[in-house]
């Protein structure tokens, strides 16, 4: 699952992870395994590492070799669908601009550390110019437009109308079945057992390949 900060890739990863019983992988965590950092998820603080082109390099074959390795999972990461040829789904999350912004302010609102719109939005656009130019660097791919390596585009930019809790959760439930329900038409999934709250408008999907 790859897509642009605040997409929505960490959420809906480790509800699919959880829904099918694999494991869930995210580069974020392991970056900071890498720097011995105690980091579950994404700071600032772990970009500032990522300036050290050998250190994304030692995580990119940490996560290929990961995905080669596993018989099943639900892999977190930016980079992963261009640089392994390893069989699996590979799903690129749209989400626009002011979708993600919206996103960005109520993750850090229900993590009791709120930011105002105008620091969330500097967040987001360190962090994706940061990914860009070291993906750029070490293969040569361009995050922002190339969608070769993928097999399915799920849009759910229109699933985050306003920035609140409640649009964040139906959002995120609305992409979730989106998901589950093109993988299961395509016989690479089985349902989860688990039934959606309540009945949901599906986001956009797109099968590429």
């Amino acid at each position: 699952m790859s897509g642009l900060t605040a997409a929505g890739k960490t959420t809906l990863c480790v509800r699919l992870a959880a829904d099918l019983g694999v494991p869930y992988t995210s580069a974020s965590q392991v970056l900071g395994a890498l720097l011995r950092r105690s980091d579950r998820e994404w700071t600032p603080a772990l970009d500032r590492r990522r300036t050290d082109l050998a250190v994304e390099r030692a995580v990119d074959a940490a996560m290929a070799e990961r995905l080669r390795d596993l018989a099943a999972g639900v892999f977190d990461a930016w980079g992963l669908p261009w640089y392994s040829d390893a069989a699996a789904t590979r799903i690129w999350l749209e989400s626009s601009r002011v979708s993600r912004l919206r996103k960005c302010y109520v993750s850090y609102l229900q993590r009791g550390t709120p930011k105002t719109f105008a620091e969330c939005a500097s967040l987001m656009d360190a962090k994706d110019a940061l990914s860009r130019s070291v993906f750029r660097a070490n293969w040569g791919f361009d995050l922002f437009r190339d969608r070769r390596p993928f097999d399915l585009l799920v849009d759910c930019s229109a699933q985050m109308p306003a920035a609140t809790v409640e649009h964040a959760e139906a959002g995120a439930r609305a992409t979730y079945e989106s998901v589950v329900d093109a993988l299961a038409e395509r016989h690479l999934l089985d349902r989860p057992r688990r039934p959606p709250a309540h009945p949901t408008s599906r986001s956009s999907v797109e099968w590429l390949r």
